[in-house]
Order: C-alpha cells, then structure tokens, then sequence
C-alpha cells in the first residue's frame, strides 16, 4: 500500500510479477493429489504452478486425456550426476486445487493401465 501524501510503499511483504514459464516432463510418478517429476529448471519451494497433464488414453477416439489444476511445490533437489551434464532437479508438487472430474481422470487412467 501506498501513502498518498508521501509516496512511500509502506507493505512489510513487497509484490513482485511472477515469471511465466512452460516446464515439460516426461518422467513423472503421479497421484489424485500431487506428482513428483524430473525437471530441468530449478522451481524455489512455495512456488504456485498452473498445471497441465497429457494422460495416455486407451480410448482411440481421444488419444491424450487433459488433467488441468493448481499445484504448489512442495519438495525441490537439485540431482547430481556425473552423467548429467545440465543441472536436473527433483521437484514434488501437491495438487492444492484439483477437481473432482480432474481427480477422476487420474483415477482412470491408474485402472487403465
């Protein structure tokens, strides 16, 4: 918040922008309410994720089932490795938003293969 007269910012915890950003993973161990996957980029802990999951569908009419909802990090490691030449991190993500209907596509998946 800004003082009127003075100008001054007077909040104790300053806004910043957040950065947007598209993170790919192929290796994931998944679950209805979170995911731990391998990343290249380092993501900091508390950090809010809009998150989308391309699901394998044994369906030939719908090849790839969509799972969208909000997650938080929740565990974060970087990976070392001598075969790893970039940085690699560990990255868990809890589903802190997730719908019944998204929770059900996951749910189906798991029966499906």
């Amino acid at each position: 918040m800004r003082h009127d007269n003075t100008g001054v910012d007077r909040r104790r915890h300053p806004n910043f922008k957040a950065e947007d950003f598209d993170v790919i993973t192929e290796r994931i161990s998944l679950s209805s309410i979170g995911a731990n996957c391998q990343l290249n980029k380092h993501i900091s802990l508390m950090t809010n994720l809009k998150i989308v999951l391309v699901l394998p569908n044994d369906d030939q009419e719908k090849e790839f089932e969509h799972v969208e909802c909000d997650g938080v990090v929740v565990g974060a490691e970087e990976v070392l490795s001598e075969e790893n030449v970039d940085s690699v991190y560990n990255i868990a993500i809890y589903f802190n938003e997730i719908e019944e209907s998204e929770k059900a596509k996951i749910a189906n998946f798991f029966e499906s293969h």
